[in-house]
């Protein structure tokens, strides 16, 4: 089975506001400098643990140059990284988390768990061993495009433009935060389940729910609604790293697990909470999607018909 390196988290290593660019380096770079430490720790002289995505790169420095800067081939990377981020949203916005689920519905609760598939995705590129310069270029422009999208939502919560650019840190690094947590999970703990586990459902409670890590009542009261989505990250690493078709990720065709059964979620006390509705406004006809424009206004398209409009489509 494909493991990732041990990665240990230290706080004076952690950037506070970095580019798309500089995430993709410090991840695949911090990835090779602990897969060379674990080699030294058992012993042994030689490290063959995953170098940078660019510097796997068997391609010559013209090739590179070529590859980035070729309008056919960087429109070709767009297309692949906007598939991407479309599969991500398209999950991350399924109105089950917010109805059953009951995750706030809110600016940050809903960037976490589009972060969330965002990190699957970036996980499964930074594997790529075939072609690491141009999965390093798509991740870059995933990111890139993410942090659009995140500029577009906050115009669309009414943040004043000139404020859009101060905002964006902000989230850029609550965003990386919650990345480096996952990398926290899925390499020092990936061969302790049961700690990992705990640690999952830590970091949904932080990220997702927005509530203090410490606080133990926050802990016990969404016990069991942690348990659910921790085993569904669980599951969905699982599913993103190791069992999707490569043809089908280089295609950005990404199937993925389905959300929770939230159905009888449990309270402090072990009884079932009743049953929280789906807002209407989440709710849209079969094939249609909602999506965002760059002044903050929502448009819905047809998945099937190609269809765009700005009036919400009706049943």
């Amino acid at each position: 089975r494909w493991r990732l390196p041990p990665l240990r988290l230290a706080a004076s290593v952690v950037p506070t506001a970095v580019s798309s660019t500089q995430f993709r380096q410090w991840s695949s770079k911090n990835d090779s400098k602990e897969a060379a430490s674990a080699n030294d720790d058992a012993g042994s002289s030689s490290f063959s643990g995953p170098a940078p995505l660019l510097e796997r790169s068997d391609k010559g420095f013209l090739s590179r140059l070529y590859e980035k800067h070729s309008l056919k081939q960087q429109t070709d990377r767009i297309l692949v990284a906007e598939s991407l981020l479309q599969a991500a949203t398209s999950q991350a916005s399924d109105p089950r988390w917010f109805g059953p689920g009951r995750i706030p519905r809110d600016f940050r609760s809903y960037q976490a768990l589009l972060t969330m598939h965002i990190w699957f995705l970036h996980k499964r590129l930074i594997m790529n061993t075939e072609d690491p310069h141009r999965a390093a270029l798509i991740q870059e422009e995933l990111f890139d495009i993410m942090w659009q999208d995140s500029s577009n939502r906050m115009r669309a919560h009414g943040v004043n433009e000139w404020l859009i650019t101060k905002n964006l840190k902000t989230v850029q690094q609550y965003t990386f935060m919650h990345c480096f947590h996952y990398d926290h999970c899925y390499t020092e703990l990936l061969d302790d389940p049961k700690e990992r586990l705990a640690e999952l459902k830590n970091l949904v409670l932080t990220h997702v729910l927005v509530l203090n890590p410490d606080d133990d009542q926050a802990k016990l009261d969404h016990d069991d609604q942690l348990t659910r989505i921790a085993w569904y990250i669980e599951a969905q690493y699982q599913n993103i790293i190791h069992d999707l078709p490569q043809d089908s990720f280089e295609k950005a065709r990404v199937a993925w697990v389905d959300l929770p059964d939230f159905s009888a979620l449990r309270d402090s006390r072990g009884v079932a909470m009743g049953d929280n509705p789906i807002h209407m406004d989440d709710v849209l006809p079969k094939k249609w999607l909602r999506n965002i424009a760059n002044d903050g206004s929502y448009y819905y398209w047809n998945v099937e018909t190609r269809q765009a409009q700005w009036e919400r489509p009706n049943f």
